[in-house]
């Protein structure tokens, strides 16, 4: 067994063996094994339909099934033993509230603030199904269900690399983007246009998880992108990007890549964006165009499912901007970026999308010039 796998199996044995070795009676007799049955697969589905605003899709992976059963030794700890210890003592209310904090709490090193407060949700209403059905079989299955749910919609092919819906921003009394909804399939290639002030940098950081929608939702493979669990999947390279002044090119790279379980190799980044000549010196002594290159390399160097590119080719001469369309042609993942040059857009995407005051004006695939210049006007 792996390292990485040793706690993972240690928690999804922990319940049982907790139960088996100090057991507890429920706060009140159980309801039937099938109707408990019935009742976790109801309370786990609709609350993920609330938390998470889509329907549960039927996918089973892997990871899916180890978080399954990790939930349900979570419950075995937490309402089978914890609540139903606590609840004799200090009433049913205050065994709940506990509990749900607790475990709560467990998920804040991993998943932050944002993470364990939907587990204070998520715990408190196992805690009251426990309650309720003395069923410790019907939270169990709950918890699977909620978790087989959150983790195939996470990975299912099907989800939408980016979708906004409603979406706005807004800066003080200024709105600069919305209300818009916005759907990009996984593999496309979609360049943003639009006059300066249109919203596209407002639109790539709301993508990026930099800043979160004043109203509406912003998802990107069906979760938040402020979470990290998502962020790991974007790569980006903003306007605006420079690095330490005594940092090597080559350091620079590694850096990223060190941030990844699978990143690209050193070698074929350096080939696929012409670095050859921009690893060695430090970053000090690098033009503005080789930076922009860096920059550039950068978002693909965790070999990312989604690169966020605002304005990529900013600062490049011709040669260099033509590299980078082919090194951006051949990522073969999801690409959304921003550029004022319509020969950039009709090189790169299959799709273009034209803002004008935060709204979407024109949406189409392009075939020609002559399509893009028309879809523009």
């Amino acid at each position: 067994m792996s390292r990485a796998l040793a706690p993972v199996a240690a928690l999804a044995l922990a319940g049982p063996l907790l139960l088996v070795v100090a057991p507890t009676r429920p706060p009140r007799p159980p309801v039937a094994a099938l109707l408990g049955v019935a009742l976790g697969i109801a309370v786990g589905a609709s609350l993920f339909v609330a938390l998470a605003g889509a329907l549960p899709r039927p996918v089973f992976t892997r990871a899916a099934g180890v978080v399954a059963l990790v939930g349900m030794s979570e419950e075995a700890i937490w309402r089978g033993f914890a609540l139903a210890r606590i609840a004799p003592v200090a009433g049913a209310v205050s065994a709940v509230v506990v509990t749900s904090a607790a475990f709560a709490s467990t998920h804040v090193p991993l998943l932050g603030g944002r993470g364990a407060s939907v587990h204070v949700v998520t715990g408190g209403t196992f805690g009251l199904l426990f309650l309720a059905s003395g069923s410790l079989l019907a939270c169990a299955v709950a918890h699977a269900t909620y978790n087989l749910a959150a983790v195939a919609g996470r990975g299912s092919p099907a989800c939408a690399a980016i979708a906004l819906r409603s979406a706005t921003k807004s800066y003080g009394g200024h709105r600069a983007l919305g209300p818009l909804d916005l759907t990009i399939a996984p593999g496309e290639l979609v360049a943003l246009l639009g006059p300066n002030g249109a919203g596209k940098t407002t639109l790539v950081s709301l993508c990026a998880g930099l800043r979160r929608p004043t109203a509406g939702s912003v998802r990107v493979f069906g979760s938040d992108p402020r979470e990290w669990r998502a962020r790991r999947r974007i790569g980006t390279t903003p306007q605006q990007m420079d690095f330490p002044p005594t940092l090597r090119g080559r350091e620079i790279l590694d850096l990223a890549r060190l941030h990844a379980p699978d990143p690209l190799p050193f070698d074929e980044l350096v080939w696929r964006f012409g670095l050859a000549d921009v690893i060695r010196p430090q970053n000090g002594a690098l033009s503005g165009g080789e930076r922009r290159r860096l920059a550039l390399a950068l978002a693909f160097a965790t070999r990312p499912d989604l690169v966020l590119l605002d304005e990529p080719t900013t600062g490049l001469d011709v040669e260099s901007r033509r590299g980078a369309w082919d090194a951006i042609r051949s990522f073969g993942g999801t690409v959304l970026f921003t550029t004022h040059h319509l020969e950039e857009a009709h090189a790169l995407a299959g799709r273009v999308v034209v803002l004008h005051r935060g709204a979407v004006v024109a949406d189409g695939h392009i075939e020609s010039e002559e399509e893009l210049l028309r879809l523009t006007r």
